[in-house]
């Protein structure tokens, strides 16, 4: 791939990684409804990390298709691409519940 090809699609991940951290953050800052399918941002570094790259997951996917419900990923898809996307954005809403399951449970 060409040097100026690479940089363009470097530039491009870096501003889509911009706009789904903005989205996430003013929807946690608004407590939007529905941040709470997310869980809460866990305590530790580490969880914490891998909680937000999925909630930016679910963050894109609703910004991307315009999802305006409470409910995290709106209605059904209807196109084959949306499918796909919001199966990916399910995925990672998964993820990001499981790792805020131990903190919602509490001590053992």
């Amino acid at each position: 791939m060409a040097g100026d090809m690479r940089k363009a699609l470097d530039e491009r991940r870096q501003l889509i990684g911009q706009r789904t951290s903005t989205v996430l953050d003013s929807a946690l800052t608004d407590q939007e409804p529905w941040t709470a399918a997310l869980g809460p941002v866990p305590e530790g570094e580490k969880e914490a990390k891998a909680w937000r790259r999925d909630a930016r997951v679910v963050a894109a996917y609703r910004d991307r298709y315009q999802v305006t419900s409470s409910r995290a990923l709106g209605p059904e898809p209807e196109s084959a691409a949306q499918k796909i996307d919001h199966a990916r954005a399910d995925a990672a809403l998964l993820r990001a519940q499981a790792i805020t399951k131990p903190q919602q449970d509490g001590p053992g």
